[in-house]
Formats: C-alpha cells, structure tokens, sequence
C-alpha cells in the first residue's frame, strides 16, 4: 500500500510514556486531506468485482471510495454519541473510582475519535447520508437501554467491532494502490483505540450475561440478533443516495447490486464472524444474518 506522503502521529518527534493518551486531532496534518487518492483500497468496497461497477472509470470508483469512507465516519459519530452518553451515566453512577476513571478514559478517546471524524467531514465538502429518521430510531433505542445491562454491552460489542474490522481493510490496502495518508492515519490511530474498547466491552458484556436468567437471555437475543441484522445491513450497504453521489445511477440499482454481491457477503460474514461466536459462547442465542 502507498500514502499520499509520509505520516507521523508524532510530527514534533516527542515521545510519550506507555499507556498515556495521545489527541489524535492535532497529530494529523488536515491540510493533506486528497481526493486524488483512494480512500477505501477497492477490494473492500461494497461494489468491488461487480462487472459493471469495474468497468466504470478510476475517478467514479474512488469517488465511491471517499464516499463509503465517510458513511463508515458518519456511522461512527452516531455510535459514539450514543455510547459516550451511556458511558456518562456509568461514570456517574459508580461508587467505584478505578471503574469511573476506566469509563471517563472511554470517553475520552470516543471524543478524540468523533473529533477526527467532524473534521474530515468537513473538509471533506460531502453532504451527510445518514437519514435524520434512522438516527432518530438509533437514539431512542439507546435511551430505553439500561447502562451497563447485558444487552446493553452486547449491542456495543456489534457497534464497536464491525466497523473496527471494517477500518482495517483501509490499514490493509494493496500495495498498487495510492491512500489517503489521513485516512490511513485516522484508521491507525481508530483501530488501536477500538482494540481495547472492545476487549473492555467484552469482559463486561460476560459478567452481566452470566448474571442473566436463560429467560431474558434467550428474549434479548432476538432484540439483539434484529440489531445485529440491521447495523451490519446500513453499515455494509450504503443508501441509494450515496451511489448517486459518487456518479452511479440510478442509486436504487446500484445499492441492489451491492446487497446481492457475493464479495460484500463474504466480507460481511468475515467482519461478523468472530463477535457472533464470542456472543454464542457466553450464552446469546445467534445466528449469522442472512442478507435479503
């Protein structure tokens, strides 16, 4: 994989000690910002290996690039607002000081992460995607969820997880393709974070699931498999809108396209796979979505 330039998160060559937070924002030179560059390497992108969506030329298909980068970025503003909410309330309520400052340390890359994704949204110059009426659902689900219930942690497990996996794909881009090196940067410093904010989610989601009734486990998990099935569907598959945008229409077929191939199943499936097992193995009754 090549970058638009060299990058460091370090640019004034300090060194920091072990374990101490790092702001991402002003580590990332935001005036390399390119859009000559992919994005999104092009084997990961929803359409990759359709036929007709190959033989469009390069500049459509890095537009597409660009564009599903920021769908996974608007994504992740949601997800995070929602769970630096969540998190807030944790923080408040805990008499215990190790675990507040554990949730305020949360919460502080969170920001740190939604910080990043504001300005390359801005600089970005794109038009958000994400319907007002799916976030308005998004919210109210999240606020009838108790903080730190199984359910609770479990449905941050799914939140956390797939789009991290999906972010590595954009680490990972082949070596004759040219990325953005603020998105490979952005990417880097997200998928490190993401780490330990899912390994954090996990140890907690199997404390609280052991302390569920098999009754109410056994009803989550159908609250919990429709969440599943959902997110991977808008994370996976970008409104019609999106394609229309990048220069592909009419975006209702293109976005059919993309639901009915067989590379973004597979895909779907790799990014799915481990955290459906991890939920299996300490007692969630799940099973892989099937895309319709």
């Amino acid at each position: 994989m090549h970058t638009a330039a060299p990058y460091s998160a370090n640019p004034e060559g300090a060194t920091a000690p072990a374990g101490a937070y790092v702001d991402p924002l002003p580590a990332i030179d935001w005036n390399a910002v390119d859009h000559a560059c992919w994005w999104v390497p092009p084997g990961a992108l929803s359409l990759a290996t359709v036929p007709a969506f190959e033989a469009q030329a390069v500049a459509v298909r890095r537009r597409l690039s660009q564009l599903e980068y920021l769908h996974l970025v608007e994504t992740g503003l949601v997800l995070e607002a929602f769970f630096v909410e969540r998190l807030a309330l944790l923080a408040e309520r805990t008499p215990d000081a190790d675990a507040r400052s554990a949730y305020l340390r949360e919460i502080r890359e969170e920001a740190g992460h939604s910080l990043m994704f504001v300005e390359l949204l801005r600089r970005s110059g794109a038009e958000p995607t994400i319907p007002r009426a799916g976030v308005r659902f998004a919210r109210t689900l999240a606020r009838r969820l108790t903080p730190g219930s199984a359910l609770f942690w479990a449905m941050t497990i799914i939140g956390e997880e797939l789009p991290a996996r999906l972010t590595r794909a954009v680490e990972a881009g082949p070596d004759d393709v040219t990325m953005s090196r603020v998105v490979v940067a952005m990417a880097r410093v997200h998928g490190a974070d993401e780490a330990g904010h899912a390994a954090f989610a996990r140890e907690r989601c199997e404390e609280a699931t052991a302390r569920l009734p098999a009754w109410r486990r056994a009803a989550w998990s159908t609250v919990l498999a429709a969440w599943l099935a959902a997110f991977e569907r808008y994370l996976l598959y970008p409104p019609a809108a999106l394609y229309v945008r990048a220069g592909l229409v009419p975006g209702a077929t293109w976005h059919a396209r993309a639901r009915t191939n067989p590379a973004r199943r597979a895909l779907a499936a790799r990014l799915t796979g481990s955290t459906v097992s991890f939920l299996c193995r300490i007692g969630w009754s799940l099973r892989e979505p099937r895309q319709k």
